[in-house]
């Protein structure tokens, strides 16, 4: 069965095809385009199908969104559609909607389950552990938003928690972070996680650190990698806040398998999680500091992990029962 894949957040979407009668997931005719190029899911499908010739058996969309029914509404861009017409503009008998961490999670199932583990180039050990296999997965990381999600073993397989753990409350460590998160409240009353771990969130930071507007988070990253200054401020303040993060959902979710950070951000700005105090925040949890110590922490950087992670999707028990047919 031939299955377009499609990844879809708040800047960019990829698309590949597979094939789900092998459990090695081999991608072909892969494109990853700009949300912005178009004006909606269904002229990015019927584009990409017209180019390739092809009239896929299935449809897997892994979209930074709720998941809600049949209407997709994209949480940081303007896209909403209905999943069963964007089948139907491309030709598919069948569909799936997952949310985009849960591609995220999928891609690093083997974690989870027991001495199944094996090295992967575009998955690095930032900080090694005490790895419990058949324990949950913490999957994390920022880009236009916040995706959480975890994997949990499940017999011989796997399932996966897909939450909206980005919009779970900012919780202030020092007093720089409650004076920003004062500041948010006067704009958004409730402040959530994604509010400042995540590019927009990159950018609130710089603002608050120097008083300056409209300094975008690319260029804020890449002049935080090449010198000291507040550039170099924000992008440490961002990630002790997601440390936070990580240790309150790898609380949560009893994630003894390890924590993986995924995400557009963290890859390109990771040359700074050591000296960023990142590390130490994670770890700083009081009486479950052994637990948060023992954890294993690896980095994504493969950019097709979301539709590595889509095929798993597509061949889980787990998930069988979420396949809709036309």
């Amino acid at each position: 069965m031939k299955i377009l894949l499609a990844d879809i957040g708040g800047t960019n979407i990829r698309l590949g095809v597979a094939d789900t009668a092998h459990d090695d997931c081999h991608l072909a005719a892969i494109e990853s385009l700009r949300c912005e190029q178009f004006a909606g899911v269904e002229d990015a499908l019927i584009g990409y199908c017209a180019r390739h010739k092809l009239q896929p058996d299935a449809l897997l969309l892994a979209v930074a969104a709720e998941m809600a029914g049949d209407i997709v509404t994209i949480t940081n861009n303007d896209w909403q559609f209905a999943a069963s017409a964007a089948a139907r503009c491309c030709g598919a008998a069948r569909y799936m909607v997952i949310n985009d961490f849960c591609a995220q999670a999928l891609a690093h199932c083997d974690l989870v389950l027991a001495s199944s583990a094996a090295p992967q180039p575009s998955r690095h050990l930032l900080r090694s552990g005490l790895a419990k296999p058949m324990t949950p997965l913490l999957v994390s990381g920022p880009g236009t938003g916040l995706g959480v999600a975890a994997v949990l073993p499940c017999g011989d397989w796997v399932a996966v928690i897909e939450g909206e753990g980005g919009h779970v409350s900012f919780a202030a460590r020092n007093d720089s972070e409650k004076q920003l998160l004062q500041d948010l409240q006067k704009r958004w009353g409730h402040v959530s996680a994604e509010r400042l771990v995540s590019g927009p969130g990159l950018e609130e930071i710089y603002r608050f650190l120097t008083g300056q507007t409209g300094r975008l988070a690319p260029d804020i990253g890449a002049a935080a990698l090449v010198s000291t200054g507040p550039d170099r401020d924000a992008v440490h303040f961002m990630m002790t806040a997601f440390a936070t993060v990580l240790a309150n959902a790898a609380l949560s979710f009893g994630a003894g398998a390890g924590i993986v950070i995924a995400g557009g951000i963290i890859p390109k700005l990771a040359a700074l999680l050591p000296t960023s105090g990142f590390f130490e925040r994670l770890t700083d949890h009081g009486r479950r500091r052994p637990f948060l110590t023992d954890v294993p922490v690896y980095l994504s950087t493969d950019p097709l992990a979301g539709l590595r992670g889509a095929h798993n999707a597509a061949i889980t028990q787990s998930l069988a029962h979420r396949w809709q047919t036309l």
